[in-house]
């Protein structure tokens, strides 16, 4: 195989996430600005094809009914943000989502918000799921379910961004407006009504197309309800104090998920010290191993999200080199 093939198969072997807290927009001068940094995070996940951007409340003082309360419609983003809530959180989850949905879906799952308002100023993702309305390369596409009925023993219909709506082969009944991945079996011709296809998931488009197919958004609590074991096979903190990235080995023979955690301005360290039933009291304990991806940077400190650009590329070329190596035997 080409060094090209075997990366697009090595991203298949395994998984990316990152943990980052809401926490760092606080820093922002202005609402423009503030956008702009959560646009980089977006950035940064998408050219890296990271597959979960983790949210957190460094600060502890998130409630699971907060949580709730933002994935239910409730929050509605008229708190400002400040050092004094946490709702930095929930406006860098809102941007995130915003910015990885194809734009003609935005209309449907957005209304307009204040965490948005300046969400026109970024420039777009193009990511491999942002479709052009006249691109039917591959037969997959994010859609959403329409507000229509629904004949007995047909699927829903969908809007998937193309000339004509969708409908689905499967028999189910889910919410107006609930995004979806689809298959389309039948592009049809120019006299059919409708295109035909079925539900599919980003990670069957990157099995059969080796394409990258968004991340999706989670919010935690707290640093503790990130570092769980259970869900990570590898967890890799981020500090001034940790090794130089390149020489760290990260062993991938058995497919792991890796999850990358960043602190906030005052580093993992602090967010470390506001859980009070963590057992681990440093970042050392904390995590598998610590990685430094600035070690001989030219200033004295280095901003969050120049930090997850240069920790995501170099711990990504790391880990492509290592299953590669693997792919050639």
């Amino acid at each position: 195989l080409k060094t090209a093939e075997r990366r697009e198969k090595a991203l298949l072997t395994y998984s990316i996430s990152f943990a980052i807290p809401g926490s760092f927009l606080n820093n922002a001068q202005s609402a423009e600005l503030r956008t702009y940094m959560a646009g980089q995070i977006a950035r940064a996940a998408t050219l890296f094809c990271v597959d979960d951007v983790i949210v957190y409340d460094e600060t502890c003082k998130m409630r699971k009914e907060n949580v709730d309360a933002y994935w239910s419609g409730k929050w509605n983003g008229e708190i400002i943000p400040s050092d004094s809530n946490f709702e930095a959180c929930f406006y860098l989850a809102r941007i995130l989502e915003y910015i990885e949905c194809p734009q003609y879906l935005r209309k449907y799952l957005f209304p307009f918000q204040k965490p948005l308002k300046y969400a026109g100023l970024l420039n777009p993702l193009d990511a491999h799921h942002h479709l052009r309305s006249d691109d039917t390369s591959i037969p997959f596409r994010e859609g959403v379910v329409l507000d229509k009925p629904t004949k007995a023993g047909r699927g829903p219909l969908c809007d998937i961004g193309l000339e004509k709506e969708l409908e689905l082969e499967d028999v189910i009944q889910l919410p107006a407006c609930t995004r979806v991945t689809v298959e389309v079996t039948n592009f049809g011709t120019g006299n059919s009504k409708r295109y035909r296809g079925k539900l599919s998931s980003a990670r069957k488009v990157r099995e059969q197309c080796g394409k990258y197919w968004g991340y999706t958004v989670k919010l935690a609590t707290s640093l503790k309800d990130v570092i769980d074991r259970r869900k990570f096979d590898l967890i890799v903190g981020t500090s001034p104090r940790g090794q130089p990235v390149a020489s760290v080995f990260i062993n991938t023979m058995n497919f792991i998920k890796i999850l990358l955690v960043f602190g906030g301005v005052s580093g993992v360290d602090a967010a470390l010290e506001a859980e009070e039933t963590l057992r681990e009291s440093c970042a050392e304990e904390a995590f598998d191993c610590l990685i430094n991806s600035l070690p001989y940077k030219g200033t004295n400190s280095e901003r969050v999200e120049e930090n997850v650009f240069a920790s995501e590329y170099l711990s990504k070329s790391n880990v492509l080199d290592f299953v590669i190596s693997f792919l050639v035997l």
